[in-house]
């Protein structure tokens, strides 16, 4: 069996700054920061934002080395989820998450991983 890199992690966040949370810009320079840290050459970097009106937003930006999403709910505790994609086996996801978190001044954070090509368990009801 090939060794399979890359893998997907899903987190909530609560608690974040409103300032930061609703500005287009400043959470779209958070995301692109974390993807350049991990080595995304800057001129692989894109990335597309959409502002919600009266609040909350969505935006990606996505790289060779990573796939970084997040959507806002400011209403719901200032909150956030994000989903993040690494396609290099060497990445340090939970100092991406940790990096995340404090760009937008978290206060309260849970993520659940998953690994490609690792065991998993699929359960399902049959009706």
């Amino acid at each position: 069996m090939t060794t399979v890199s890359g893998g997907r992690w899903v987190a909530e966040i609560y608690g974040c700054n409103l300032e930061v949370l609703e500005n287009p810009r400043l959470v779209e320079v958070a995301l692109k920061d974390a993807v350049l840290k991990l080595g995304a050459p800057p001129n692989s970097v894109q990335s597309t934002v959409y502002k919600f009106y009266p609040q909350g937003l969505s935006a990606a930006v996505l790289s060779p080395v990573a796939a970084v999403m997040i959507h806002t709910w400011p209403e719901d505790n200032a909150s956030a989820t994000l989903d993040l994609y690494f396609y290099k086996p060497d990445v340090d996801p939970d100092s991406v998450l940790r990096g995340l978190a404090r760009a937008f001044g978290a206060r309260e954070e849970s993520a659940f991983r998953f690994w490609r090509g690792g065991e998993r368990e699929i359960k399902r009801r049959r009706q």
